[in-house]
């Protein structure tokens, strides 16, 4: 018989989180528009993105106390992100690491 895990998702923590990544998200996304480059605007598009994803979640769990995506759900959204984050970070830092081992 398996029970049910006793860690739950917490609203408060999800805003905080979905803050911090969302000021940072809109940061990178605006200096990558004026002309930074497609790296950081993509890490700021996948900041952005998941911080989203966290406050929607956030608010579910404050409007009715359960989480609005299962634990898989998220999850596969946060790796994707995650994904997304470090393909903008390759994208940044390839031309850089090229030339130094070059």
């Amino acid at each position: 018989m398996q029970q049910r895990p006793s860690a739950a998702p917490s609203a408060g923590f999800n805003l905080v989180i979905a803050a911090v990544l969302g000021f940072m998200g809109i940061f990178d996304l605006v200096v990558g528009a004026r002309g930074d480059g497609a790296g950081v605007f993509i890490t700021g598009l996948a900041m952005t993105l998941y911080a989203a994803v966290l406050l929607r979640d956030a608010l579910h769990i404050k409007k009715t106390g359960q989480p609005a995506l299962s634990r898989g759900r998220m999850n596969k959204i946060g790796l994707a992100c995650l994904a997304l984050y470090v393909a903008g970070v390759l994208i940044k830092r390839v031309p850089e690491l090229a030339q130094f081992f070059g």
